[in-house]
């Protein structure tokens, strides 16, 4: 049973555990040759820019 209280998270920490979880899955793909550090700024750029990836 999951538990009905509230809890209270600050910005600086979910923004902190959500780098962390980005960080650790690009460094994942990058170690089995999936993807490269380039690959993610490209991609970044293009749904920052409403792109489609090439």
């Amino acid at each position: 049973m999951v538990s009905k209280e509230r809890v209270t998270v600050r910005v600086e920490e979910l923004t902190l555990t959500n780098t962390l979880q980005l960080t650790a899955i690009v460094e994942l793909l990058e170690e089995r040759g999936i993807m490269t550090q380039h690959d993610v700024v490209e991609r970044m750029k293009a749904v920052r820019d409403g792109k489609k990836p090439s």
